[in-house]
């Protein structure tokens, strides 16, 4: 490429670095000159090139669940403006999995990385980021040198019931996300805000998905006594749950009041209109971005856990509580 361009490999190097000590009208004779070759920078030479690693390595528990989607882009502009490429492995909900994969990262000489609600044991976790700057995003876990960006679940929890109790409500269900440390915190969160307003946890164990959803929404149904509001460990259960309710012949929210969690794209359907919690996604991606970056730059200092505080956003699917009890089919 020097040679099409007609300048030395060192001008080449800075413009491909884009090195400000250029003068422009050689810029563009470097740049015309990759085009037409179809160049295109090599992440991996760049490193071994600068002795820095561009890229970051990142985990993602479900690239089905919206709320995840939503997570990675903000984490990924951030991630483009501090001048790093990503490389993405995609989990599949298996805590098995996660291990090998979180293994391949490492093998292609990452700089850091940014693992979102891993599933697997604190203990596996441990081992594979004993030596590599790390941020959790969305999973809390005591690991020195770990830093942590998650959602305040103890806050998410008190505007959720809040909500509900001024509407009357006092018999509240929560479906849960599973046993994973995610749902665990969320779970925490529900049991201490219902305790604070004089009231009694119900929980129903689940897991982050729609399928999940519509199996506790059968127990529900098979209560002795109705709750009046359910809350759902994500925007996929609260979903799932309300189809089984509206097909068992109860009105949501009428009968029954629903609230889920992320405030993700399901949840805006017009056909939904869910109340539901916003974690405030956007933010996520920049403080984990500083976080691993700070981190790389000094992998010495003190963790840091940066709890993000949420919003309630209130829609359709909330109502007051109804008076008495209901008429339901059998499910």
């Amino acid at each position: 490429m020097a040679k099409r361009a007609r300048v030395s490999r060192a001008l080449v190097s800075l413009v491909m670095r884009n090195s400000p000590n250029v003068s422009e009208q050689r810029r563009r004779r470097v740049l015309r000159a990759a085009e037409e070759l179809g160049y295109r920078p090599n992440a991996y030479a760049r490193s071994l090139a600068s002795k820095r690693l561009h890229t970051i390595g990142v985990l993602i528990n479900d690239v089905t669940n919206p709320y995840f989607g939503g997570v990675y882009s903000s984490f990924a502009a951030a991630a483009e403006k501090a001048g790093f490429d990503l490389l993405v492995a995609p989990g599949t909900r298996s805590a098995d999995k996660e291990a090998a994969l979180v293994r391949t990262l490492l093998e292609h000489r990452v700089a850091g990385l940014a693992l979102l609600s891993p599933l697997m044991t604190t203990k596996e976790l441990r081992s594979l980021t004993a030596s590599w700057p790390t941020v959790l995003i969305g999973r809390d876990a005591a690991l020195a040198g770990v830093d942590v960006v998650t959602t305040d679940e103890l806050q998410a929890a008190r505007l959720v019931l809040g909500h509900l109790t001024e509407l009357g409500h006092r018999s509240i269900v929560h479906i849960t996300g599973g046993p994973n440390r995610s749902a665990s915190d969320r779970a925490s969160g529900y049991r201490t805000a219902m305790r604070e307003l004089g009231l009694e946890p119900s929980e129903i164990s689940g897991a982050f998905s729609h399928e999940a959803g519509q199996e506790a929404a059968r127990e529900v149904m098979r209560m002795p006594r109705l709750p009046t509001a359910v809350v759902a460990a994500n925007d996929l259960v609260a979903v799932g749950a309300m189809g089984v309710f509206e097909s068992s012949g109860l009105r949501v929210p009428g009968d029954i009041s629903v609230v889920g969690y992320d405030d993700s794209q399901i949840a805006r359907l017009d056909l939904v209109q869910l109340t539901s919690i916003c974690q405030g996604v956007d933010h996520f991606g920049s403080a984990a971005v500083q976080l691993l970056t700070d981190r790389i730059a000094d992998p010495d200092t003190p963790r840091v856990v940066e709890r993000i505080e949420t919003n309630l956003v209130i829609r359709r699917t909330t109502a007051p509580a109804r008076r008495g009890q209901v008429r339901r089919r059998a499910v």
